[in-house]
């Protein structure tokens, strides 16, 4: 069991920290909190009227009403009802009824699904070439034993009560995510997860978590990657069944940036036996291909973001131009069309997750196909996507 340090106790089991984050957080999930005060299945001035009076002393609103008006604090952009009603709270719906910003809440989501590749899949996550292990996933994962706290086990820790999770009997459910899968993928994963939808309690998906596009720029050249075009069309018909469906329309979009995938070969590159499968194998060559091949110094290595003298035409100005494609055209992408679709209200509750700065380091990475994230490496996306998400800016694990 993973253990964290705090300063000046002794050392604690991880898992039993963030079960004390989930009784700090206590967030209640049970109460509406839209606004609606006065309880007439709308929101405008006459809430805001009755939630001013109640502060005045002029106006006793009943507990549930005081549920309806609690909406502060604003975390992140996200509503964190705080169990009560105060002066706070008025001023975030006076913002919700100016029109200048719309009420999301941050409670926990009923359930979490999964659309992704093999990394979603956590292929070789033990070492062994070609084997999906989805109890490590660092989103849907349920193992309660191994390192990684997936968002799945953060999710049921915080109100096990009401969170249908993830687990092995549920796993079909789900856990879309498949092998190879490629933007192209992308609309048919999101109709499978509007399809069993109806099975979950509410009839609805809660969050629906996206991380595609690694095997898009994983192609066997720099000029086979598929083309941004191509790929931001792909991309919006993924978003328009989920945009379009009411089981998903209202869910939690979360979609993850293309990780630097650059680490995960800077990772393993002083390994022959890698750099052997490497040669002999057929994957990312863009970025794999004369792996043996380095840079003018470490420094330059060190840092793909800029040049160091390479020549143009060398493996490594290659790598260097892979990876900036996944900042400069493809991320940009995601993140923008994404916020798209959040402005005009087709996915309201849609989000963007920036994990581009991920260093995976060599036990990020596993020894079956040095390659694919090893448990060690999805623990720490998870641990990344859950501190940067609005519930996880709350948890003291996040915030030591």
């Amino acid at each position: 069991m993973e253990l964290l340090r705090l300063s000046g106790v002794v050392s604690v089991p991880r898992r039993c920290l963030l079960a004390c984050a989930a009784c700090l957080l206590a967030l209640p999930v049970l109460a509406t909190h839209d606004g609606d005060i006065n309880m007439d299945s709308q929101l405008g001035l006459a809430d805001l009227l009755w939630g001013a009076q109640s502060l005045a002393n002029r106006r006793v609103l009943t507990l549930p009403q005081q549920e309806q008006g609690d909406v502060a604090p604003l975390v992140n952009g996200y509503s964190v009802p705080d169990g009560s009603f105060n002066l706070g709270d008025v001023l975030v719906l006076y913002r919700v009824i100016a029109g200048e910003i719309v009420l999301t809440y941050a409670g926990v989501p009923g359930n979490q699904f999964n659309i992704g590749d093999s990394i979603g899949e956590a292929e070789a996550s033990n070492n062994t070439i070609g084997e999906a292990h989805h109890e490590t996933v660092w989103s849907t994962g349920y193992n309660g034993g191994d390192i990684v706290i997936s968002l799945n086990e953060h999710l049921e820790l915080l109100q096990s009560a009401s969170y249908y999770e993830n687990t092995l009997t549920r796993d079909g459910l789900f856990n879309h995510a498949l092998n190879g899968a490629v933007m192209a993928d992308f609309a048919t994963q999101a109709q499978a997860v509007v399809s069993v939808s109806a099975s979950v309690p509410g009839a609805a998906a809660g969050k629906v978590v996206v991380l595609l596009g690694n095997n898009d720029v994983c192609a066997s050249s720099i000029g086979e990657m598929t083309d941004p075009v191509l790929f931001e069309q792909q991309y919006r018909s993924g978003l328009d069944v989920l945009a379009t469906s009411p089981a998903t329309q209202s869910a939690r979009i979360d979609v993850v940036s293309i990780p630097a995938i650059y680490w995960l070969w800077n990772a393993k590159n002083s390994s022959f036996t890698c750099r052997l499968i490497w040669a002999f194998g057929s994957v990312c060559q863009a970025l794999l291909s004369g792996a043996n091949q380095g840079c003018v110094s470490t420094a330059s290595r060190l840092d793909p973001d800029n040049d160091y003298g390479d020549a143009p035409d060398s493996a490594c100005q290659r790598r260097k131009l892979f990876h900036r494609a996944i900042r400069d055209n493809y991320n940009p992408i995601l993140h923008d069309v994404l916020q798209e679709y959040h402005d005009n209200g087709m996915l309201p509750n849609a989000r963007y997750t920036d994990i581009f700065d991920v260093l995976f380091l060599s036990e990020h990475v596993n020894t079956g196909d040095c390659f694919h994230p090893s448990a060690a490496g999805h623990a720490l996306l998870a641990d990344t996507a859950w501190c940067r998400s609005p519930l996880g800016s709350l948890d003291v694990a996040c915030n030591p």
